[in-house]
């Protein structure tokens, strides 16, 4: 009787035994966050590695070389006000779009650290650009027929190809869902726009998460 008593108390303590480990683990867990703990050696893979972007203005010749992101992977506000100095049309300052700060910035680094060259930034009565949410410019030693390519291959975008051999540059939008475009227009004059198909589009965009945005 006492052996069976033993076996039973035995067996009783293995079951618990894996739940009261689980337990300890969630209350140390608590202390610091799962994803603080994760995202350390993430950050410190890549953010710290990253290189300074160089932004010039066509507009006005305004330049600034930024780290768009700290060395913990969070965006410095800093930086982004110095992109927001150059991406104004009118002198003044106008609040841009993280997302499309982080998209610009993505594309530089995807082309080996490439120099941003703005061509129009925030601008009145148009569109997203009156919103912040728009730029256009071109990657010095990039054609703009492979940047748009890039920026096509992202996840809820607005990207304008212009053509004409007086423009050759690219506009970029954060919008949803994705919307591309070619346009011919020499500058000055408006010319209807085509469409570009993108049967990936509705896969792309639903794929999308914060991540998508970052340099890779």
């Amino acid at each position: 009787m006492r052996g069976a008593l033993l076996a039973i108390a035995v067996l009783l303590f293995s079951r618990d035994a894996p739940a009261h480990g689980v337990a300890r683990a969630r209350s140390i867990g608590e202390d610091v966050p799962m994803g603080a703990a994760a995202r350390a050696p993430r950050s410190a893979s890549w953010a710290e590695a990253l290189p300074p972007v160089d932004v010039r203005s066509v507009h006005d010749g305004a330049s600034c070389s930024i780290r768009l992101y700290t060395p913990d992977g969070e965006i410095d506000e800093a930086a982004r006000m110095q992109l927001e100095h150059v991406a104004t049309n009118d002198g003044r300052q106008h609040v841009l779009d993280e997302r499309l700060a982080q998209l610009v910035v993505k594309a530089a680094y995807h082309f080996h650290d490439a120099h941003v060259v703005v061509v129009s930034g925030w601008r009145e009565h148009a569109g997203r650009h009156t919103t912040g949410e728009a730029l256009d410019f071109k990657l010095d030693g990039v054609h703009a027929a492979a940047l748009a390519a890039y920026l096509r291959s992202l996840p809820r975008v607005g990207v304008g190809i212009y053509t004409h051999p007086r423009t050759q540059y690219v506009h970029l939008d954060v919008r949803e869902p994705s919307y591309h475009w070619i346009d011919a227009s020499p500058p000055g004059v408006t010319w209807k726009e085509r469409r570009l198909r993108d049967p990936g589009q509705a896969k792309r965009d639903a794929a999308w998460t914060p991540e998508s945005d970052l340099p890779q």
